[in-house]
C-alpha cells in the first residue's frame, strides 16, 4: 500500500498553529484563576525612597571588588606554586641556558610541550653512565650544545661523553679526517654511518672503519663504524670494572640521527625514524646487549638566542616545513651559503643574482604558479628546503684554523677507560694495510702492463682502488695482450 503523504495545506496548518495558541492562552488562564501559574520573582531593586540608597550601592560594589581580587590573588599564589613546583623539579634548567623544543611555536599537545620534552631529556642525562652526543657532519660545530657537556663535566657525576660523527657519507673524506683530528682534542669522536635499510631485522653492518672505507661502501645503505663505537663502549664497561650494565644515553638536535644510530648498534629498527622532526616524542630504552643499555630521547634545540638562531634551526630541519611562516629567508640563507653555479646545475636555471631571482626562475620551472600565472615564491621555496633536508644540496663546513695542540688531559685520562689507544691502532693499522696492499696490487698490474710492452698508462690514485678493482684489472690484463690507451692509471 503507498504511503500517504504528510504534506498539508498552509490554510489548514494556519487553523492548527491558530488553535494550539489558543489552547496555551486558555491553560494560561486557567491557571492564574487556580493560583498556581509560575511566576518569576523579579528583583525590584532599592527603592528610590531610601534614604541611604548610595551607601548601600557602594556597599555592593566594595563587595564586588573585593570578590574579584581574591579571586586573582587566589590565582596568582596558584601561579606561584606551579612555579616553585616546576623550579623544584627542573631546578637544573637555568643552568643550561634554556632548553628549546624541536617545535615550540607549533605543538599544541601536552606530550609534545617544551616541558614535557625537556623532562624525558633531563631524564636520559640523569640516568645514563656514558652520553653519545650525535653530531652532524656537514655542521658538527652548530649541531654542539658546549654549555650543556659542561654542565655534565660540572655536575660532579661520574659521566663520559664520547661524540658520534653522523652522517659522514654526505661530506667528503677530508673534511671527515680534519673534523675528528679537531673534535678529538676535546673528547673521544667516532665516525659514524647509520644505516639507511628499510627491513625490520639484520641491518647491514660494514666491517670496515669509516677512515679507510671506499667510496662504493660509503654509498650503501649498510652503516659503518659501528663496530669502533661498541668496541668503545664494550671496552669502558671492562676497564671502569662496572658489575653491572652500563647506560648509554643518547642526545642531540633533531634530525641529526639519533634512533638512527640506535637501530644501526642494535641491527633492527627499534626506534621510530623519520624525515620530519619530532618523531621521538618519550624516552625508549633498547637493550643492545647483556652489558650495555641505550636510552633514546626526544631531539632538543639548546640556544641561547632564540631569535637569533631561528634560521639556523630551520636549515638544521628542526622544524617542519608546513609550520613555516616564512620559508622564503631561510632559502636566501641556502644561497648564500652555497655556490650559486651548484644551484644553476642542480636545477637546470639560468644565471640568477637574488634569490627573488632564483626562486622565480624556479617556480616558472617547476609550475607553481598561482591564479594569473603569478610565481609561487613560497612554494618553491618550500621545494628547496625540502632538497636542503634530504640532501640533495651538497653542504657542508670546515673546522676552525686552530694552532696544533696537545690532547687535553680529559681525553688522556678517558683514553685509559675506553682504550682509545688500542682502538685508534687498530683503526691505523687497517689504514696502512689497505695502504700496503693497493701498493702492491698497483707495483703487480704496472709488472704486467710491462710484460704485456703497454704503450701507454694513465694516473690512478691509491686510495681509489682497493683489492677487488686491483684483481679485476690484473684479469682483464693478463686474460687480454692488448687494451685500449687510458685503461689502467697508476702512481708510482
Amino acid at each position: 500500500v503507498e504511503r500517504q503523504s504528510k504534506r498539508v495545506s498552509c490554510s489548514q496548518r494556519y487553523k492548527i498553529e491558530k488553535r494550539a495558541k489558543e489552547a496555551q492562552r486558555k491553560s494560561r488562564r486557567e491557571a492564574r484563576k487556580n493560583g498556581t501559574g509560575s511566576k518569576v520573582k523579579k528583583d525590584p531593586g532599592i527603592p528610590n525612597l531610601w534614604p541611604y540608597k548610595e551607601k548601600l550601592l557602594n556597599q555592593i560594589e566594595e563587595s564586588k571588588r573585593k570578590r574579584a581580587g581574591s579571586m586573582q590573588a587566589l590565582a596568582k599564589s596558584a601561579e606561584q606554586r606551579a612555579r616553585a613546583f616546576d623550579s623544584a623539579n627542573d631546578g637544573a634548567s637555568d643552568s643550561w641556558d634554556g632548553a628549546r623544543d624541536v617545535q615550540e611555536s607549533a605543538v599544541t599537545t601536552k606530550d609534545n610541550s617544551r616541558r614535557a620534552y625537556y623532562r624525558e631529556f633531563r631524564k636520559v642525562v640523569e640516568a645514563a653512565d656514558v652520553i653519545l652526543e650525535v653530531l652532524d657532519a656537514r655542521d658538527p660545530i652548530g649541531c654542539r650544545a658546549k654549555h650543556v657537556e659542561r654542565f655534565i663535566m660540572d655536575s660532579g657525576a661520574r659521566k663520559r661523553i664520547i661524540l658520534v660523527l653522523n652522517k659522514v657519507d654526505l661530506v667528503p673524506r677530508e673534511a671527515v679526517e680534519q673534523w675528528l683530528k679537531y673534535l678529538r682534542n676535546e673528547f673521544p669522536t667516532v665516525a659514524f654511518k647509520a644505516s639507511t635499510q628499510s627491513q625490520r631485522q639484520n641491518l647491514g653492518q660494514g666491517n670496515v672503519s669509516v677512515s679507510v672505507a671506499s667510496e662504493s661502501a660509503l654509498n650503501r645503505s649498510e652503516s659503518l663504524g659501528a663496530d669502533n663505537l661498541v668496541k668503545l663502549l664494550k671496552n669502558y664497561s671492562r676497564n671502569a670494572n662496572l658489575k653491572t650494565s652500563i647506560t648509554v644515553g643518547v642526545i642531540g638536535f633533531p634530525n641529526v640521527g639519533k634512533s638512527s644510530v640506535i637501530n644501526s648498534l642494535r641491527r633492527a629498527r627499534v626506534c621510530t625514524v623519520g624525515a620530519t622532526p619530532g618523531v621521538t616524542k618519550s624516552l625508549q630504552e633498547i637493550h643492545l646487549d647483556k652489558n650495555i643499555k641505550l636510552l633514546d630521547c626526544p631531539g632538543i634545540v639548546f640556544s641561547r638566542n632564540p631569535t637569533k638562531d631561528s634560521i639556523e634551526t630551520l636549515l638544521r630541519n628542526c622544524v617542519k616545513l608546513e609550520l613555516l611562516d616564512d620559508p622564503i629567508s631561510p632559502v636566501e640563507a641556502v644561497i648564500s651559503r652555497c655556490n650559486p653555479q651548484q644551484l644553476m646545475i642542480l636545477y637546470n636555471l639560468p644565471m640568477f643574482q637574488t634569490s627573488q631571482e632564483f626562486l622565480l626562475l624556479l617556480a616558472q620551472q617547476r609550475g607553481k604558479l598561482k591564479k594569473g600565472g603569478i610565481a609561487d615564491l613560497e612554494g618553491a621555496a618550500r621545494s628547496v628546503l625540502q632538497d636542503w633536508n634530504n640532501g640533495k644540496i651538497p653542504f657542508y663546513t670546515m673546522p676552525p684554523a686552530t694552532q696544533r695542540v696537545q690532547r687535553s688531559e680529559l681525553v688522556t685520562a678517558w683514553g685509559k677507560e675506553f682504550d682509545l689507544n688500542a682502538l685508534m691502532g687498530e683503526s691505523d693499522q687497517s689504514a696502512l694495510a689497505a695502504a700496503k696492499t693497493g701498493a702492491t696490487g698497483i707495483a703487480m698490474v704496472c709488472s704486467a702492463a710491462r710484460m704485456l710492452q703497454c704503450s701507454a698508462i694513465s694516473m690512478l690514485t691509491i686510495a681509489d682502488c682497493n683489492n677487488r678493482q686491483l684483481a679485476r684489472r690484473l684479469r682483464q690484463l693478463t686474460m687480454m695482450h692488448g687494451f685500449m690507451r687510458g685503461k689502467l692509471n697508476c702512481v708510482y
